[in-house]
């Protein structure tokens, strides 16, 4: 079998880019840190879990690939044991909370969110929120910041769901604001997530009508919790907490 044509595999070489990117941007040692830490508790864990399904281990490609977002979007300065612990449970959420053969959750974004809530932090989104485009060294990381939607529209054909979130997200966003910017438009955290998170293929309808219906769900449940009148409950992150919703309300409709 060759691995590189595996769309796991070649997300999880993009999303290495975006990694050295965000490094060469802030360097720190706390983020190769955080990088070993997160691949080894998603591979370890995911073998063990595997073992005690009696399920032969293969290609550990969804443990990388949950273990770079995990560093991407965990803060560098968080804890060793924070970062060790999201890994573990994205892997056990990923092999025990199951429908139909498939999981229910988005492994690195129910890992992230637990621990958020257990240990009291927002989600930082260090790796992408700086991404904004102001010159030509910001536009560089902006392209590299772009380049998953090659896997998630191009190989994966989630393109309905992007699109219907985006377009959602911006207009829930204009008739709030009642005005047009592109940082609207470009937000680099809304674009991550909408090109690497939300369009998971194993846990997002197949069914092009609900992959619609999905994405303008998840944009509306995001910023309904965005609102002020939620700001006195401690939400780590609502577009994390917002797509974990959306993949327990549609777990059936796949």
């Amino acid at each position: 079998m060759n691995l590189l044509k595996i769309p796991k595999v070649q997300l999880s070489i993009i999303l290495f880019l975006i990694l050295l990117t965000a490094y060469f941007n802030s360097p720190s040692i706390n983020i190769i840190r955080n990088l070993a830490l997160a691949l080894l508790s998603t591979i370890a864990s995911d073998f063990i879990f595997l073992k005690l399904r009696k399920i032969n281990f293969f290609p550990p490609t969804a443990a990388i690939t949950t273990a770079i977002i995990i560093t991407l979007i965990l803060s560098p300065s968080l804890p060793p044991y924070e970062v060790f612990l999201s890994g573990i449970l994205a892997m056990f959420f990923k092999n025990f909370i199951r429908f139909s053969n498939r999981h229910v959750f988005n492994p690195a974004g129910v890992g992230v969110i637990i621990t958020s809530f257990i240990f009291s932090h927002n989600v930082s989104w260090w790796a992408v929120s700086f991404a904004q485009v102001s010159n030509f060294k910001s536009l560089v990381f902006f392209l590299v910041l772009l380049s998953p939607f090659l896997i998630s529209i191009l190989r994966m054909k989630r393109f309905r769901i992007i699109l219907s979130f985006l377009a959602a997200n911006f207009i829930l966003t204009y008739i709030v604001s009642k005005s047009f910017t592109l940082n609207n438009l470009l937000d680099p955290t809304t674009l991550f997530f909408s090109l690497v998170m939300l369009p998971e293929p194993m846990t997002t309808p197949n069914n092009h009508t609900k992959q619609i219906v999905f994405g303008i769900f998840v944009a509306f449940l995001s910023f309904m919790i965005s609102l002020s009148i939620f700001t006195t409950l401690r939400i780590p992150d609502p577009l994390i907490l917002s797509l974990l919703t959306g993949n327990l309300v549609f777990f059936k409709l796949r």
